[in-house]
């Protein structure tokens, strides 16, 4: 079995190495901000809720989305995270010189892009025309990880990618239970 991780740690540390070797202050500074725990998610969900305060007539569906789809993915992320118990790049590799404190919890897979992407498709979804900021919002939350040092570039895509399966299936299940009145009442 470790034949097949072989080369995908090797890429990993590699990236590392080379995310390290990007450093540049100004752009070191957007990074760690975007790093910040108040930025990962409950940004997105106060721009999801600010979103659903034009909506008057209709539930908070954005905010409930993203919130669902955040819970969801932390409580995912946090089993994961036991089940495979990878180190961080600078606990794994002493090469590598990270950015400020390297979090006590496992690297795989990363939380801060679980959901930070969970909140931003899940909001995205239901406000159409927040989709794009969100989703760069999450880019840099996930890109940031990576350049700070204290995630693998794989940690960040498995996390990106559970991010954009609850997100999507937290809007869907929002937008589903949001309707349901609705086709009730159609009914009678």
């Amino acid at each position: 079995m470790e034949i097949l991780f072989e080369p995908l740690h090797a890429f990993d540390t590699n990236a590392s190495a080379w995310a390290e070797g990007l450093r540049w202050e100004p752009l070191t500074a957007v990074f760690v901000f975007a790093s910040l725990w108040w930025v990962k998610w409950p940004l997105l969900l106060a721009l999801g809720a600010c979103g659903d305060c034009s909506c008057r007539k209709r539930w908070p569906r954005a905010a409930a989305a993203g919130a669902l789809a955040v819970g969801a993915a932390a409580l995912l992320i946090t089993v994961l995270k036991d089940f495979f118990d990878r180190a961080r790049p600078p606990l794994a590799d002493a090469s590598i010189d990270p950015v400020g404190i390297v979090p006590a919890s496992a690297s795989f897979p990363s939380g801060h892009a679980a959901t930070a992407v969970a909140a931003a498709v899940a909001i995205g979804l239901v406000h159409p025309r927040l989709r794009r900021p969100l989703l760069a919002m999450a880019a840099v939350v996930a890109l940031s990880r990576v350049y700070l040092g204290v995630h693998y570039v794989f940690d960040v895509v498995a996390g990106t990618l559970i991010g954009i399966a609850i997100g999507y299936a937290a809007a869907r299940t929002v937008q589903a239970v949001g309707q349901a009145p609705t086709r009730l009442a159609l009914r009678l």
